[in-house]
């Protein structure tokens, strides 16, 4: 049984409206009709990290839904990990698949472990505990002098490579929060 890790980076469509913008009223911008995706990180268990970047949004969607597709087939009884997956991630992919008229590969929210929703035992509300947060608590050091809030400026100043490497640094943090997680049976608690 494998984990099949998803990071989603994203970058407002409208940069102008999001520059006018105080740090706390751009987070409204961070949905999937005002957003557009920038790169798609992928970390299956056993293998390196994959950052899908590309001009076209499009075709970095059809190339996610192809590896988690070929992901299913592989014998497949593993599970969807990300950090904030169900309430970020996963609608991103999904709605901006949806305006790009890209077919999804269809999953059941069984299959998902959003380490987020295990670790503060699906409380609604705010939730305080980022995943660099947690990082810190494991012994794992984040990128310096970059989180998701300083993607959308990295983006417009073409800093892919930037992109990727912070990217690729989270699917790392995201994988190693999920196998202590997992080590410590958290992921076993479910909803209902």
């Amino acid at each position: 049984m494998g984990f099949f890790c998803v990071d989603v980076e994203t970058c407002p469509v409208d940069r102008e409206e999001w520059l006018k913008l105080g740090e706390e009223e751009r987070k409204r911008l961070l949905n999937p009709i005002d957003s557009r995706i920038v790169a798609i990180g992928v970390k299956e268990e056993g293998k390196e990290a994959v950052v899908l970047l590309d001009e076209s949004e499009k075709k970095m969607l059809e190339e996610f839904w192809g590896m988690l597709a070929e992901f299913k087939k592989s014998g497949y009884a593993g599970k969807i990990v990300g950090f904030n997956l169900k309430n970020f991630d996963l609608p991103v992919l999904v709605t901006r698949s949806f305006i790009h008229n890209v077919r999804v590969v269809p999953f059941l929210l069984k299959e998902i472990v959003d380490l987020r929703e295990s670790l503060s035992v699906f409380k609604y509300g705010h939730v305080r505990g980022k995943l660099k947060e947690y990082a810190a608590f494991i012994g794992i050091k984040a990128m310096d002098g970059m989180d998701g809030s300083k993607v959308a400026e990295a983006c417009w100043k073409g800093e892919t490579k930037k992109i990727a490497e912070y990217l690729k640094k989270d699917l790392e943090i995201t994988e190693e929060i999920y196998k202590r997680a997992k080590s410590l049976r958290i992921t076993e608690i479910q909803r209902w």
